[in-house]
């Protein structure tokens, strides 16, 4: 007669080949259907974050797209109740991708290239999910960074990458240039637990020289307000000093990904992809219908915050680049209903003709809000 002991002995040892025998076949399923990065963790509880986010949360450092409340942030379970393990893939992309030639046009990051990766990779955990669910029924989660959870640090956990100086998770094989998602799932799989952070970066500071507002720290984070990719997508005031390093980005900023010697070979490789598909024709946004954006422009990543905040982006791009022949379109834009558009017109006319701005701006403060007025009151005293 086996003992009870003997029993649950058998049913541990039963349990475990299920578990590998489960990985081996979702690990075969994700090379079916083209996944190449792909890791599994069941680290559900990140509270050992609590004080990195208060903490940054108390310097300032994080921004309006983080999630306030931490208990939502800081364990799966808060968004999947029966999560048992979480399935992590990585998407490359940016192959053969160098800065195309601006002239006078804006410019999206390279994320923006081709279908919003939100929807690719959505689509694609969904593919995976049904493939494996050709073996094991299973109930599931598909996060494509719209959950309040962690992101890369899920991704981290399960093995897709480690976490770089400039926050970024970077692969040894596809460098930062990867799009992340993953499966929350009530299945219990053997997992790539990778909890401790591997120093990858080790003496290299080149992201950090390279940041144009300084918004990475020399020994790594990074002070999101301060970041491009995030002021190009912000809807909060935007100081003066950050204003020029944004240049003519519309949205995005790719800088620190460019530079990354882990990414040179991504950058290297071969590709037939058009990046001048990135070029905004900033006169066009000043023009176009909120209709004609979304039939345009609706099917990109970075479309997403609307064509009011690519205006804004773009009255900022006009002024760096000192497109005076574009004077007469950003004076409209002083009769625009939207007092942010209102604000960033007045400082692109001034950084494009002081003189005549002020003449402008002083008959226009007569009908303006007192808001508005400070912010003109202030450009034509301190540009």
């Amino acid at each position: 007669m086996i003992s009870e002991n003997k029993y649950d002995i058998i049913n541990i040892i039963n349990e475990m080949k299920e578990c590998i025998i489960m990985k081996q076949v979702i690990f075969k399923a994700a090379k079916l259907i083209g996944i190449d990065i792909i890791g599994i963790t069941d680290v559900l509880d990140y509270s050992y974050m609590t004080d990195i986010l208060i903490k940054r949360a108390a310097d300032g450092l994080d921004c309006e797209f983080e999630e306030r409340d931490l208990i939502k942030r800081l364990d799966a379970r808060n968004v999947f109740q029966n999560c048992k393990s979480i399935i992590a893939i990585g998407v490359p992309y940016a192959f053969g991708y160098k800065k195309p030639e601006t002239d006078n046009m804006g410019l999206l990051s390279v994320s923006s290239y081709g279908e919003d990766y939100h929807k690719k990779l959505n689509d694609l955990l969904k593919e995976l999910a049904e493939e494996i669910k050709k073996y094991f029924d299973f109930e599931y989660k598909i996060c494509v960074d719209t959950s309040p959870l962690i992101d890369r640090e899920i991704c981290k956990n399960a093995g897709v990458g480690n976490i770089g100086k400039n926050t970024l998770l970077i692969n040894e094989n596809y460098g930062s240039f990867i799009n992340l998602g993953y499966l929350l799932t009530d299945l219990k799989i053997e997992c790539d637990n990778i909890i401790k952070d591997e120093d990858i970066c080790s003496d290299c500071n080149i992201c950090i020289k390279s940041c144009p507002n300084k918004a990475i720290f020399k020994d790594g984070g990074i002070n999101s307000r301060r970041c491009v990719s995030y002021l190009t997508q912000t809807k909060e005031y935007i100081p003066l000093e950050y204003r020029k390093n944004m240049k003519n980005q519309i949205y995005g900023c790719d800088i620190c990904q460019i530079v990354c010697p882990k990414n040179q070979l991504n950058i290297e490789k071969r590709s037939n992809n058009d990046y001048s598909g990135l070029l905004v024709d900033l006169e066009e946004i000043f023009e176009i219908t909120n209709k004609d954006f979304s039939a345009k422009y609706g099917m990109l990543s970075g479309s997403w915050r609307g064509k009011n905040v690519w205006k804004r982006n773009a009255l900022i791009a006009v002024g760096n680049l000192s497109l005076y022949h574009m004077f007469d379109l950003v004076k409209e834009e002083l009769s625009n209903d939207s007092d942010m558009i209102k604000i960033y017109a007045a400082w692109c006319l001034v950084k494009l003709d002081r003189k005549a701005a002020t003449k402008i701006l002083y008959n226009c403060m007569k009908n303006e809000n007192d808001t508005i007025k400070r912010e003109y009151l202030k450009l034509m005293e301190v540009l």
